[in-house]
């Protein structure tokens, strides 16, 4: 009879709970005496613990925000493009129109990204560093590419820099006792070269030692000519940085915005 009762016992917890799992020192416990309560105890433990874990799919856009520890969404373009022209080494002057919101994760992102870090400064900031545009394996070849480690290395003198033009989405090097920078492109729209300009648009996740950032570089390039008829390019940047808490950066409120003409 005991074992009767028991069966019914274990088949209805079955219906109830599919996912139940019935081990077999149960079943012979609850042959062998265990009470009713005893073995609901038991089961609701199994039921518990042996609930597959729930995986977490991360999006890249989530409401007002972006997840930055998300898969990267670059466009169809593995690179930003640059006319075939800009080739070979330029000098790039550059300087600080307008320097609003939040002066620490402004300057903080802008130091990340190759700046300075002197806030007092920040607002008439004006640098001269060389730039080198050079082929690339993983765009159209009648497309250059920016070597993004020579002009980190040459706005900031750093030695210590990882860069791979067949992998131009990650840079990292060390700055300030050793304080490590990883540069890592998230979303990528581009503008290729035509004779309206060029630009791009990129959001970077910054690991800055223990901390992550995000910044937003939106550029627009058209092609010119100075005094002397000599050929140039002048552009205009602007930057954005973004609170990020838990990975998730809310792009909808910038905390700083720096503008530069370069």
């Amino acid at each position: 009879m005991s074992y009767l009762i028991s069966s019914l016992i274990m088949k209805r917890m079955l219906l109830r709970f599919p996912s139940l799992l019935i081990t077999e020192s149960m079943a012979l416990n609850v042959i062998h005496g265990w009470s009713r309560n005893e073995f609901l105890s038991s089961a609701a433990s199994s039921l518990f613990f042996s609930a597959p874990p729930v995986e977490r799919v991360r999006s890249v856009d989530a409401g007002g925000g972006v997840d930055l520890m998300a898969e990267p969404k670059l466009d169809k373009y593995p690179d930003v493009l640059f006319p075939s022209s800009m080739e070979g080494l330029w000098t790039c002057q550059r300087s600080v129109t307008t320097f609003e919101g939040d002066s620490f994760m402004g300057v903080t992102a802008w130091k990340a990204l190759g700046g300075t870090n002197k806030s007092s400064q920040l607002q008439t900031f004006k640098e001269e560093y060389a730039s080198r545009f050079i082929p690339s394996n993983v765009v159209d070849s009648s497309y250059m590419v920016l070597d993004r480690g020579f002009e980190m290395a040459s706005r900031t003198g750093v030695q210590n820099l990882i860069w791979d033009v067949r992998e131009p989405n990650r840079l990292s090097y060390y700055r300030d006792n050793n304080n490590k920078i990883q540069i890592d492109v998230i979303q990528r729209l581009v503008e290729a070269p035509s004779d309206a300009g060029f630009g791009f648009q990129e959001l970077y996740r910054i690991f800055d030692g223990p901390f992550v950032r995000a910044a937003l570089v939106k550029r627009r390039y058209r092609r010119a000519f100075d005094e002397q008829n000599r050929r140039q390019v002048q552009g205009l940047e602007i930057m954005k940085t973004f609170r990020v808490l838990d990975g998730m950066a809310g792009t909808e409120f910038p905390t700083a915005t720096i503008k530069t003409s370069i």
